[in-house]
């Protein structure tokens, strides 16, 4: 009798895998899949596992492939690896994609590859393309913001000869600088006077806590914005109350309450859209991703959002030992005003005299490094602080030859 010729190891393994379409390798139904399947009448594995198998004997004999019996086939040694070839193979017949490496498509690609193309009755197409000979007052003035510091004297108008006297309204501004130079009561000054106008403002508060109960003993971050609320406005605590804090809403981010930046993103367009919100203080805008690693996108996402609802920004910062900001040059590029305040070495006597200081004293200034909607003034301008407040002014030493533009209404 003419002995049966033998279909090869990658046929067993096919009509192994069809007999059985649940099984997750080549094992018996019921079976769990790391056993193999006890005897069974009728299964060619019985016994010997070569008898009523097709390769008995010799498993080289009449193979073509001697060597590796599985070098036809390698997807052959591996039943669940097979099987998931066949699942991915499947998935890309039936969903008409294109077939790459293992049967699937990259992902950034799927949205170039739909069978029909885009028509012009998608409402969404017209949503994202605007005509600029539609549209009417496409030419404005830059609006100002009044803070009340010196941040107000750096940005100009377009004459370049009259300071803004605010910052730039609607705009996302950096504040860098290190610590202990008035950034924070600077701000909350400009958070009640800001109010007192009755625009409703935010504060955003990722580091330290905001209010604690009085048997704590802390002159806590509550209170200070009080009292500098108080000496900014002039008014009494009540009428301080019902004037500005009414206006006001902080909202708590730090980290080691667990909050990241994805929480916050999720209660700042909560608060900005409920309130409508229209002038927001971060502090710190470094502190809301602790890694730091991604500062410059995180404000790249918050700016275009804060273009989209009219939000006037004021982000405070840190700065490294080398006078960059945190973030660096990609922070600087992305925010649309950035000032930074940092120390001057008055190394000579000629410059100290020109500064209104002493030889080798070291004094603080603040500069503007760009604004991409006004002007900017071209030097620095040497700080002092209000002896009340803390809050940054200029120094009366200013050299005459950089002069604080005047301010007009």
């Amino acid at each position: 009798m003419a002995k049966k010729k033998s279909n090869g190891p990658t046929d067993i393994l096919a009509s192994s895998v069809i007999s059985n379409p649940n099984a997750g390798g080549m094992h018996q139904a019921g079976t769990p899949p790391n056993m193999m399947p006890m005897s069974m009448p009728g299964n060619p594995m019985q016994g010997n596992p070569m008898q009523g198998n097709p390769m008995q004997g010799n498993p080289m004999q009449g193979n073509p492939m001697q060597g590796n019996p599985m070098a036809a086939n390698p997807m052959a040694a591996n039943p669940m690896f097979a099987m998931m070839q066949m699942m991915q193979n499947m998935m890309g017949a039936n969903t008409g994609m294109p077939m790459g490496m293992g049967g699937l498509m990259d992902p950034s690609a799927i949205p170039f590859a739909a069978n029909a193309p885009a028509t012009d009755n998608d409402a969404g197409l017209d949503a994202d393309i605007i005509r600029p000979a539609l549209l009417k007052n496409r030419i404005k003035n830059q609006q100002g913001i009044e803070l009340g510091c010196v941040l107000d004297h750096l940005c100009l108008r377009d004459d370049r000869k009259h300071s803004l006297g605010g910052v730039p309204k609607g705009c996302t501004i950096a504040l860098a600088g290190p610590p202990g130079k008035g950034k924070t009561r600077s701000s909350l000054a400009a958070l009640s006077k800001v109010a007192l106008t009755g625009m409703p403002v935010a504060f955003v508060i990722a580091e330290e806590g905001f209010y604690n109960p009085p048997e704590f003993g802390r002159d806590d971050l509550c209170s200070r914005m009080t009292k500098i609320g108080l000496k900014t406005t002039g008014l009494g605590e009540e009428e301080f109350a019902q004037k500005v804090l009414s206006n006001m809403f902080v909202m708590q981010n730090q980290y080691h309450r667990g909050k990241s930046w994805d929480d916050f993103v999720g209660k700042y367009r909560y608060l900005v859209e409920k309130e409508n919100i229209r002038f927001v203080v971060i502090d710190s805008l470094n502190m809301l991703d602790p890694t730091r690693n991604r500062t410059a996108d995180n404000l790249s996402a918050l700016k275009t959002y804060n273009h989209e609802k009219g939000i006037t920004c004021l982000c405070i910062g840190q700065i490294r030992d080398t006078g960059m900001p945190v973030g660096g040059e990609a922070l600087m590029h992305t925010a649309d005003v950035v000032f930074i305040v940092e120390e001057m070495s008055l190394g000579s006597k000629e410059i100290a005299d020109f500064w209104g200081g002493k030889y080798r004293e070291k004094i603080e200034v603040v500069s503007v490094v760009k604004s991409v909607t006004t002007p900017i003034l071209q030097y620095p301008i040497r700080m002092d602080r209000d002896p009340e407040t803390g809050v940054m002014i200029a120094h009366a030493s200013q050299p005459a030859d950089y002069p604080l533009l005047p301010i007009v209404s």
